[in-house]
């Protein structure tokens, strides 16, 4: 394939960035506020200096998530939209990356994840773009929402020769947020120790430990990143259902197989449940 000059590639942003502002503004008319954008990191965002602090507040994450956030200080609407447009065009970053075919594709933007996501409109996009960066760079991002891709590190750092030096930014991140936000580690543990308990908690823990303690070993001696990523929520506490759609996204993209399972169990689930509360009706 023949690679564009400077002017195809000119005309190529230009149509990218015109089909980007113009779903902007779809999302601006037309796309309700996620309810974690509302309640979580939108609040974090317009009072930045004290996340933890808000009444009824949902934000219990890292707080140097904040600053990947600048758009949270946009009204809420803006910064809600452009949240989620966030969330598309990392994910087809990591799709292209990944080399993922249209099979892939159709199942992510279909899946129940993904649409769970479209309804809470979290943060996700942060280690979706941390897998398609270098290391050093991605690993900050990785570490803001670690539970479900965190494996990745390891082989990053293996790949890397197991030395430290492309830990500087991470090393630097932490320490300034200890400076920015003080002692925000213990109320950051004390508020999400409540989690657990939630009825939208996914999470395996402590009982799959040892799956994830093998996929963990299986990604390290196969040099495989996306064994490594799907070890990672065994060992979390806490997740929702939204959080694994970049863990699917790499397995559509690697194991097609095991993603489409995933994807028609998860569906089944929703359906079942849905059934059994009442939000549809048996026919």
């Amino acid at each position: 394939m023949r690679r564009l000059d400077w002017r195809g590639r000119l005309g190529v942003g230009a149509l990218i960035a015109t089909a980007w502002g113009a779903l902007f503004v779809a999302l601006l008319a037309f796309y309700p506020v996620g309810v974690d954008w509302e309640t979580a990191f939108y609040p974090a965002m317009q009072n930045f200096l004290t996340p933890y602090d808000i009444p009824q507040q949902k934000f219990v994450g890292f707080p140097w998530v904040l600053f990947l956030l600048p758009h949270g200080l946009l009204p809420l609407e803006a910064g809600n939209a452009l949240n989620f447009l966030l969330h598309l065009t990392a994910l087809i970053l990591l799709l292209r990356r990944y080399r993922g075919g249209w099979q892939a594709y159709a199942m992510v933007f279909t899946s129940f994840f993904f649409i769970d996501l479209i309804r809470t409109n979290n943060v996700d996009w942060i280690p979706t773009l941390a897998l398609v960066l270098p290391p050093a760079w991605g690993l900050p991002l990785l570490l803001a929402k670690p539970q479900i891709v965190g494996g990745v590190a390891l082989l990053w750092w293996k790949r890397g020769g197991f030395g430290w030096r492309w830990l500087l930014p991470s090393l630097a991140i932490v320490l300034l947020s200890f400076v920015v936000w003080g002692n925000w580690l213990a109320v950051s543990l004390r508020l999400s120790a409540g989690l657990v308990n939630t009825f939208w908690n996914f999470s395996p823990f402590p009982l799959g430990v040892p799956i994830g303690i093998y996929l963990l070993y299986r990604g390290y001696r196969e040099d495989d990143e996306v064994l490594a990523a799907a070890g990672t929520p065994f060992f979390a506490p806490y997740f929702a259902p939204y959080s694994l759609t970049p863990l699917f996204a790499l397995l559509a993209c690697r194991y097609p197989r095991a993603a489409f399972a995933l994807y028609t169990a998860f569906w089944f689930f929703f359906v079942v449940e849905a059934r059994r509360l009442n939000i549809l009706k048996a026919s």
